[in-house]
């Protein structure tokens, strides 16, 4: 039962990145489009990464949590320095994924509110976060 739990989080953390790190990329460069109107296929793009998120992203996000407090629980983990190293990590990925969906949707809605200069940076911050996840997981120092 462990594998299978190991398997399927991994299979819900490798969805979860892809979408984020979809999302990190289109807010980004749709930031770029400051002023201006979206342009008609913009529109359709993002709003197509936004249903795409709530149908699939989410999910996944979901139950790399439900899987991975399954998984600290069943190995006794919990305490463990490298998971208590490696909570905050996600916590912040949450947040982040949190983040850029609601500004990829304000910006669809052509919401006065500009987008935090950062938001450029996130898909670097997704891939740094998730390869400081997979290291503290895997070698668990």
């Amino acid at each position: 039962m462990y594998l299978w739990l190991k398997g399927l989080h991994l299979a819900a953390v490798l969805t979860w990145v892809g979408g984020l790190v979809l999302l990190g990329v289109t807010t980004a460069a749709l930031r770029s489009v400051k002023d201006s109107v979206l342009l008609p296929h913009e529109k359709r793009l993002g709003t197509a990464i936004l249903h795409w998120d709530r149908r699939v992203t989410t999910p996944a996000m979901l139950a790399v949590w439900a899987l991975g407090i399954a998984l600290a629980s069943w190995g006794g983990w919990f305490g463990a320095l490298w998971l208590n190293a490696k909570l905050p990590i996600v916590v912040v990925l949450s947040g982040l994924h949190g983040v850029l969906s609601a500004t990829l949707r304000r910006h669809l809605e052509q919401s006065e509110r500009p987008a935090p200069g950062w938001i450029r940076q996130a898909p670097v911050i997704a891939i740094v976060g998730v390869v400081a996840i997979a290291l503290l997981a895997t070698i668990k120092p």
